[in-house]
């Protein structure tokens, strides 16, 4: 299936807002690898997802997406639990540049604002979501796949409604 076909409107602006990120990969005798996301870019074609992530606690994954050609991304809404899992290849690594970062420092305001409305301690979002210049990776694929991912019968199940 074409990438863009995959990414509805209400899909790209679900993966964009203030969700927590987890990224996974595999090795080559299937042992996981995972590590936070922070922001998501779409390309504007819809072909190219870009999440970045923390060097230092991804050097597993970051090793597994280039042998392994594979990744997934759950995105979920604290608030809600809402969730998808977004499935793709062609990954390519980059460093990340001083735009990213301002956009990573962004989303991270963002999702601090939206935790801190739970209950959480601003102090402690800021800490778990803190990145420095330099340490981030910016991780681009090609999506494949798009499934619901919220607690429930449909977990699991590929796409048929957009996210709400």
């Amino acid at each position: 299936m074409n990438p863009a076909a995959l990414l509805s409107d209400s899909t790209v602006a679900f993966i964009q807002r203030e969700v927590a990120i987890d990224v996974a990969s595999c090795s080559s005798n299937l042992r996981p690898s995972a590590c936070r996301g922070f922001a998501c870019r779409v390309s504007a074609d819809r072909q190219r997802l870009t999440i970045f992530v923390r060097r230092n606690e991804a050097a597993q994954l970051l090793q597994d997406v280039l042998e392994q050609d594979t990744i997934a991304v759950v995105f979920c809404l604290p608030a809600t639990e809402k969730a998808i899992q977004i499935k793709g290849r062609q990954v390519n690594l980059s460093a990340a540049t001083a735009q990213d970062l301002d956009d990573v420092n962004q989303y991270r305001d963002s999702f601090v604002d939206g935790i801190v409305q739970l209950g959480y301690n601003r102090d402690f979002g800021m800490a778990y979501m803190a990145t420095e210049e330099g340490q981030l990776v910016a991780v681009s694929f090609t999506p494949e796949v798009v499934f619901e991912q919220t607690p429930g019968p449909r977990a699991g199940q590929p796409m048929e409604d957009a996210p709400a």
